[in-house]
């Protein structure tokens, strides 16, 4: 089982930029996020995270597994990949293939997956997104969403 995880308005919701941040605090994820997060994962122990922020862009994929608690950064396992500019024009739902293209690099096709993003339109309109409301980023209603998709996948 996957998680995509996207991380601006995920972990990180917008309501933190409502006054200054100092710039050491810019890569750190809202502790009530993460812990909503991870409470879910810690059920799941199967599920494996893979990041398809566009922090993937921004910042080496070393530096975002230690933003985790010890217990969960080893199941950040990786990054979805930038597609080809020259093709990115021929997707309306770039994130969805970008998912896709990392599941057939892993020889997990088949595998179920899931998406917690804040824009669920970066996903065809029937895929599994968790969708967090970006000002608050992932609560208790997310966590409960997120728990019902893997309870699903795990049946």
């Amino acid at each position: 089982m996957w998680i995509f995880l996207d991380i601006d308005g995920v972990l990180v919701p917008e309501k933190k930029f409502d006054k200054p941040v100092l710039k050491e605090d810019y890569i750190k994820f809202d502790p009530d996020c993460l812990k909503e997060f991870e409470n879910v994962l810690r059920i799941f122990t199967e599920t494996k995270v893979v990041i398809s922020s566009s922090w993937r862009e921004i910042f080496p994929f070393e530096v975002i597994p230690p933003l985790f608690s010890p217990d969960i950064k080893a199941r950040i396992v990786g990054a979805t990949p930038l597609l080809e500019t020259k093709i990115i024009h021929n997707f309306q739902f770039l994130r969805h293939q970008e998912v896709l293209e990392y599941l057939k690099q892993n020889q997990a096709e088949d595998s179920s997956w899931v998406a917690v993003d804040d824009i669920p339109e970066h996903y065809e309109p029937n895929a599994p997104v968790v969708a967090t409301d970006p000002y608050i980023g992932f609560d208790d209603n997310s966590a409960k969403k997120l728990t019902q998709y893997l309870s699903a996948f795990r049946s």
